[in-house]
């Protein structure tokens, strides 16, 4: 009976401190949170992307999906993305276990290549990065993670829709500090983590669709190498001899 009063006693007492420490640590979030304005930080992390003459942005990618029974599942890829801004060029390549999908842009030609199938589809726009964005992400739906950090203004593409956008806490992730901030709008939440230390490029990025059956998730962890050396032939697109090419349901404008 006295062993059992003396855990019982720890346990509370472990409780308690552990409460109080959650109530200080909110604390102190809530005090930095007053201090830091989110909107700044985004603009600051979008000049920063947006001063990149090349980069390369490497992670891992998890997408939930609802099966049957309301049972929801996690997808996993690989993404590497390539981009080089004069002369425009951009290579996104998401591997899974079974597949691969490849977004290629060079000089005007863009093409897009899926394993699983193996299709692929070609179109010239105009040759320059913001043209890619607006055709490829805009108009024409083409889906690869990641793929938002290539405008010249991510800010405000992740701002144009929102509610609110608040300045939550600092965070512990893979080992550096990163400013979390979240974005409210009608249909989804996101989240993005700006590094709090050196240059305030992103290094997670959360996407919840609110109103779908079980609100499910994307998020991707990555890292940026801002100073590549790209080989002359890295955004060349040839697709295999024995792919079928298929149109872009979106028409170019002139």
């Amino acid at each position: 009976m006295f062993k059992a009063r003396i855990i019982s006693s720890l346990r509370r007492a472990t409780a308690i401190s552990f409460a109080v420490a959650v109530a200080m640590s909110l604390a102190a979030n809530n005090a930095l949170a007053q201090d830091v304005d989110a909107r700044a930080l985004l603009e600051q992390m979008s000049a920063e992307i947006a001063g990149l003459e090349s980069f390369v942005l490497e992670g891992d990618a998890y997408a939930d999906a609802r099966l049957e029974a309301g049972h929801i599942i996690e997808h996993s890829s690989h993404v590497t993305l390539r981009l080089r801004r004069n002369p425009a060029g951009i290579r996104v390549t998401n591997r899974t276990a079974e597949a691969r999908k490849e977004v290629v842009f060079n000089d005007g030609a863009l093409s897009v290549f899926t394993s699983d199938g193996n299709y692929y589809a070609r179109t010239e726009i105009r040759n320059s990065v913001d043209t890619f964005f607006e055709y490829a992400v805009e108009r024409a739906g083409v889906e690869v993670p990641l793929l938002d950090f290539i405008s010249t203004n991510v800010a405000d593409h992740m701002l144009e829709d929102a509610d609110e956008v608040r300045y939550l806490e600092k965070s512990l992730i893979r080992d550096k500090v990163y400013h979390h901030i979240g974005i409210r709008s009608a249909e989804i939440d996101v989240q993005v983590w700006v590094a709090a230390e050196g240059p305030p490029l992103p290094g997670k990025l959360s996407i919840t669709s609110k109103w779908e059956g079980g609100a499910p998730r994307f998020v991707a962890f990555f890292e940026w190498d801002t100073a590549p050396e790209f080989p002359d032939d890295l955004f060349d697109f040839t697709p295999p001899d024995d792919a079928v090419e298929i149109d872009f349901l979106a028409d170019v404008e002139d």
